[in-house]
């Protein structure tokens, strides 16, 4: 009896041990707890951003070295190739020799001189000098302003295309923000959705905004710009004009559930309801556009197809389904009725509606891995942007292979093309940078993060203003709940190429 009895006190011996251990450590579900986690969270946080921040100053280094032998082995190839600027070379084993082959010209011309006279005499061609000048640009960019008012990752930026500017983002926070570019301040926040907001886009012609979301719906909103140099007036809900019988009456049923949200800043007017809810997506919906006629919208969906919306009634004119995964972008040509779509299954789409009612679907295979966006120029190209550390620039009349490639050493996000002459491109970056290049490969600049400057983690969107003598003319989100205005410099210069 006494060695069962001893055998029964040892369990709650060590049950007494083993409480007087947690002791020293609170319970998770206790205020304790959660500072404590919170403070270990924050630890293994800073470790990350350090062992980052080490990544990137190593990849900076790594890049510097290579562009630096780069041009040293080009140096020397230069130096091996004899002069012969003004020397005839002929097509005889004596002539001497040349390092590559003349390419012959692609297309020949009625007006083009024939090389050869005869099968027997030998034909001479004059060289042109090895070094070519080329007009490109100087870029000089500067942090202007930080756009503070999310309290999550912000999906997209966008910059309105009517009216007094604005700007426009979205965030894993379920809200969308309207700001006045000029302040850096929010004075409209939508909360019409249930899920995390992944894009904004807004209309050509009117105030008119698009967003979607992960609750599978897309939703057309109207917002009011704040008008320059006067005080924000009240939202129309709340400002009620009196008739001639005394009786008041709102001036507007599209803002029926208007009102200031106090809690994050007193100026901002909080909408709720959308004029058109889209619905017909099964599954999270990423992106969204407008086409240029103004009356019809785009979205794509992790469902794997894109619609077209008469955006008017809300109602779906075509489905887009070809994808083999989830779609992650959507872009509509600014000028044409064309589409591009871009997903996970590594291809992009470019879906022609110019001759309705039959459209005609082209698929573009030349990523590894994900397409996170592709965007329109002016003119006839389409850039694509890749998890593969590659962003890819085609031309719409030569569509089985890129014109030219932008190798990174990073993935790189949703890409902005500027509008303006010089065509330039913003590409956002994982490690928290942004660079930009010309639409002919070559990099203008890099904007690192740095002392106090720059996003902290991932860059998720780009934007560019339409006019670039803004005080901002490009603008970045990221998921350090923060989107910053940039102002970029353009210098027209002249670069030996």
């Amino acid at each position: 009896m006494s060695s069962s009895r001893k055998k029964h006190k040892e369990p709650k011996a060590s049950k007494k041990h083993r409480h007087e251990e947690k002791a020293d450590w609170p319970l998770p579900h206790s205020d304790g707890g959660k500072v404590r986690l919170t403070e270990l969270f924050g630890h293994i946080e800073k470790e990350f951003d350090h062992l980052r921040s080490e990544n990137a100053a190593l990849a900076e280094k790594v890049e510097s070295l290579t562009d630096k032998l780069n041009t040293l082995l080009a140096g020397r190839a230069l130096e091996r190739i004899p002069d012969v600027t003004s020397t005839d070379l002929t097509h005889s084993p004596a002539s001497h020799p040349v390092a590559d082959p003349i390419p012959p010209p692609l297309i020949q011309s009625s007006l083009q001189p024939k090389m050869f006279k005869s099968s027997t005499q030998p034909f001479t061609i004059k060289l042109k000098p090895t070094k070519k000048a080329r007009p490109t640009l100087t870029v000089e960019w500067a942090q202007v302003r930080v756009f503070q008012g999310h309290r999550d990752g912000v999906m997209q930026v966008a910059h309105s295309k009517h009216g007094t500017p604005v700007i426009g983002s979205t965030s894993v926070d379920g809200t969308a923000l309207i700001w006045d570019p000029d302040t850096g301040t929010p004075f409209l926040k939508y909360t019409g959705h249930s899920g995390a907001v992944n894009c904004i886009s807004f209309h050509q012609k009117e105030v008119l905004a698009c967003t979607v979301s992960g609750d599978c719906f897309g939703h057309v909103w109207r917002y009011l710009p704040p008008v320059s140099g006067l005080p924000r007036q009240p939202s129309l809900a709340e400002k009620l004009k009196h008739d001639s019988s005394g009786e008041e009456r709102c001036l507007s049923d599209d803002y029926e559930d208007t009102t200031v949200d106090e809690g994050v800043h007193p100026s901002v007017t909080l909408v709720k309801t959308p004029i058109i809810i889209l619905k017909g997506h099964k599954a999270p919906v990423m992106s969204c556009d407008w086409l240029p006629n103004a009356q019809q919208l785009v979205t794509a969906s992790w469902d794997r197809t894109a619609r077209l919306w008469d955006s008017e009634k809300g109602l779906t004119i075509h489905s887009l389904e070809g994808h083999d995964q989830e779609l992650t972008h959507v872009c509509a040509h600014p000028s044409q009725q064309l589409l591009v779509t871009s997903s996970q299954d590594t291809t992009f789409r470019l879906w022609d509606f110019r001759t309705p009612p039959i459209h005609s679907v082209n698929v573009f295979q030349g990523h590894s891995k994900a397409v996170n966006a592709a965007v329109f120029s002016q003119r006839d190209n389409v850039i694509s942007g890749s998890d593969d550390h590659t962003v890819k620039i085609w031309d719409l009349r030569k569509m089985r292979s890129p014109t030219d490639s932008i190798r990174l050493d990073i993935g790189v996000n949703r890409i902005a093309l500027s509008q303006y002459e010089n065509g330039v491109l913003a590409l956002p970056l994982d490690n928290g940078h942004i660079r930009l290049y010309d639409l002919a490969g070559n990099r203008l600049a890099q904007i690192p993060r740095r002392d106090r400057q720059g996003h902290r983690r991932l860059v998720f969107s780009a934007a560019w203003s339409l006019d670039s003598h803004q005080k901002c003319n490009l603008y970045t989100s990221a998921f350090d709940n923060k989107v910053i205005g940039w102002k970029i410099t353009f210098d027209a210069a002249t670069k030996l190429s």
